[in-house]
């Protein structure tokens, strides 16, 4: 939505657009966390699918370049820094967009909860695994991540974008190496006695029903949760009509093979009978535990620290993308505020600083308020991320569509059927998963997190209702048209 960014209305400030296509692929891979979603994600789907974790995770390769095809089309319509606020709002309409960008801003925040909490916990775990503390809480580590997070965004993003490729690169590299390493010891019969052949990875044991495959399949959407967060960059990147949508369907293809490459290593190198699988999803940390059985507990270690990294690049990646959107909803709602000014270094600064504080006060609230535990307090704000996800996704799913449909109606060039089919598929398996997960309803604080989530989508509905001179000032501001770059 183009209007005055805040301070001049006749010289709107900008963000500078100084990166280049390795700095959206750091942020989009950085977003999903790789390493990260390895230790922790693949344990719930083996409780849902057995054996065939692998499955489950080329399925949700298939299924998200379905939702980064929708991202794509749309990224290359409609670059701009508010990601789904402006593709659902150049086509839905602003206030639609509206909806779609506070879902999204409230994932990204949900998601750098998160990731503070695994960086407390990967890093609680190194220091109990070389014994420089006894029984550490996680509570300090993760508020020193929240200001090492903090720290580096003060710096430019080109600066946040090399950190970004330094943290996750090296963890890639080396789940790599294992996932290679303990594969090829099974291959020379090394691994658990009555191994099943690869195939039998990918078949559902007899007796999974749909509905426990879209369970899995839930953690699947979630390992490749914040791919899209490259998007937050087109006002950034240079070239981002065509950058971004590369970027965006090149992110899940490659982390669709290391998560399936590492899944096979991990059910193969635990063992896929009822005693590996029991102990696979026992762990928590994989990467750390199948690398310590496989080679020696020194390696465990360093997966340990990776993890630790991956967790604060996420956790980046996540605060970035966030205060973009921030940043754009901003600009448009309250010009003149400090959430709409861009640094020196043209970054959205307090925006960041802001994301920051609003995700730590989260995690603070759940420790303190809930005496949750720091686990606790990674898997409430993953689930809220994951629920919150898949409703910005049907958005901007529904938005492809229509933007596809216009296509073909006007004979666009280009505009192909297919490109109707694919947001169809996507949204279809996307509501299906959203409504496996909220029905039947989940014990204990599971059975809440939905009605937090439901409470933070209505926040912008009801301020719309509530005041309408402020939807005729978004309709207005827009033009209809979304944000322009």
């Amino acid at each position: 939505m183009s209007v005055p960014r805040s301070g001049s209305a006749d010289e709107p400030p900008a963000l500078r657009r100084a990166l280049g296509v390795r700095d959206a692929i750091a942020m989009s891979v950085a977003g999903m966390g790789p390493t990260l979603a390895m230790n922790l994600n693949p344990q719930e789907p083996a409780k849902h699918v057995g054996r065939a974790v692998p499955l489950v995770f080329l399925a949700s390769t298939v299924l998200l370049l379905l939702v980064a095809w929708c991202f794509a089309h749309l990224s290359r319509r409609h670059p701009n820094a508010g990601s789904a606020y402006g593709f659902v709002g150049a086509v839905l309409g602003p206030r639609a967009g509206l909806f779609a960008g506070w879902v999204l801003l409230g994932t990204y925040l949900a998601f750098a909860l998160c990731s503070m909490a695994g960086f407390g916990l990967f890093r609680s775990d190194v220091a109990t695994r070389l014994h420089v503390l006894d029984h550490p809480s996680s509570l300090k580590f993760t508020v020193f991540g929240a200001f090492a997070i903090a720290a580096i965004c003060v710096t430019s993003t080109k600066r946040a974008t090399d950190a970004l490729t330094v943290f996750e690169g090296l963890s890639i590299l080396a789940t790599v190496a294992v996932s290679c390493a303990v594969l090829r010891q099974v291959a020379a019969g090394h691994g658990t006695p009555g191994d099943p052949r690869l195939v039998d990875l990918f078949v559902p044991p007899a007796g999974t029903g749909p509905s426990e495959i879209a369970l899995a399949l839930s953690f699947g959407f979630l390992s490749f949760a914040g791919f899209e967060e490259a998007a937050t960059l087109a006002e950034e990147v240079r070239d981002p009509d065509t950058t971004i949508p590369r970027v965006l369907v090149g992110s899940i293809l490659g982390a669709g093979a290391l998560y399936t490459l590492t899944t096979l290593a991990q059910v193969l190198g635990f063992g896929a009978d009822a005693a590996g699988l029991a102990r696979l999803t026992a762990s928590k940390s994989l990467l750390a535990d199948l690398a310590s059985q496989s080679f020696g507990p020194h390696w465990g270690d360093v997966m340990d620290v990776l993890a630790v990294f991956s967790a604060l690049g996420c956790g980046l990646a996540s605060v970035l993308a966030a205060s973009r959107i921030l940043w754009a909803i901003a600009c448009d709602l309250a010009p003149g505020s400090a959430l709409a000014r861009v640094s020196r270094g043209g970054t959205p600064l307090v925006a960041s600083l802001a994301i920051v504080a609003l995700a730590l006060a989260g995690y603070l609230g759940m420790r303190l308020a809930f005496d949750a535990r720091g686990s606790d307090a990674f898997f409430w704000g993953a689930t809220l991320g994951a629920l919150g996800l898949l409703v910005a996704y049907l958005a901007v799913v529904a938005s492809a569509a229509v933007s596809a449909m216009r296509d073909l109606r006007e004979r666009r060039e280009g505009a192909r059927r297919p490109g109707i089919a694919i947001p169809l598929l996507a949204g279809a398996a996307i509501a299906y998963t959203l409504a496996v997960n909220l029905a039947p309803s989940q014990p204990g604080a599971y059975a809440i997190l939905p009605w937090i989530v439901l409470a933070w989508c209505a926040m912008p509905v009801l301020l719309v209702v509530a005041r309408p001179d402020l939807a005729a000032r978004i309709g207005a501001v827009s033009g209809g048209e979304g944000r322009r770059t």
